[in-house]
């Protein structure tokens, strides 16, 4: 009997807990566990650990979405690897783990889901999709925090017995409304 050797490439899978400061980094072989380690929140710094450790594997990282947004996922990316950005609510979870929290044991549940491939990601937008979205929410935000204001405005017209006008009695501010506005006395 002959042994054929086949062609596939040894993997390294990483489960990641990214933070601001730091990354909690679950790294296992095709093979085996690796370790589990905490680094600074530096996509190269995690490139060179992997490219000086692992030379030749393909790379598969997970990582849960969240404050940190999408750059880190683009990074990586752009180095070649297969990136998969997941909601938290949709990684699976042992019970124990809602009593247990911390960045170790995510980045460790991440990594087991992974190989397991029990994970199923999310839209990586690109950065110009990212900066229309994150522009279009502040426009929303400042909008509503506008609307605000002028409810706040009337209704401390209305708390002090002062009357607005027919013409002005409406949601819209014109130029001329905010003219009688600045004229009233206190």
């Amino acid at each position: 009997m002959q042994t054929q050797q086949t062609s596939s490439t040894p993997k390294v899978i990483i489960g990641m807990d990214i933070h601001k400061k730091s990354w909690s980094v679950s790294i296992r072989t095709d093979i085996c566990d690796h370790r589990t380690l905490n680094m600074p929140a530096d996509a190269d710094g995690l490139y060179d650990y992997i490219s000086s450790n692992f030379p030749g594997h393909e790379v598969s990282i997970a990582y849960e979405a969240g404050c940190c947004g999408f750059s880190a996922a683009r990074h990586f990316i752009g180095m070649g690897w297969k990136v998969l950005v997941v909601n938290p609510a949709d990684v699976p979870r042992m019970d124990k783990q809602n009593y247990q929290k911390t960045d170790k044991i995510d980045s460790r549940n991440l990594c087991k889901q992974l190989y397991n491939n029990n994970l199923r990601g999310i839209y990586i937008p690109t950065s110009e999709e990212e900066e229309l979205r994150s522009l279009v929410r502040h426009r929303n935000q400042i909008v509503k925090q506008l609307r605000k204001v002028k409810t706040h405005i009337k209704s401390m017209l209305l708390f002090h017995g002062i009357t607005i006008p027919i013409d002005f009695d409406n949601n819209n501010w014109s130029k001329a409304f905010i003219k009688w506005l600045k004229n009233l006395n206190w």
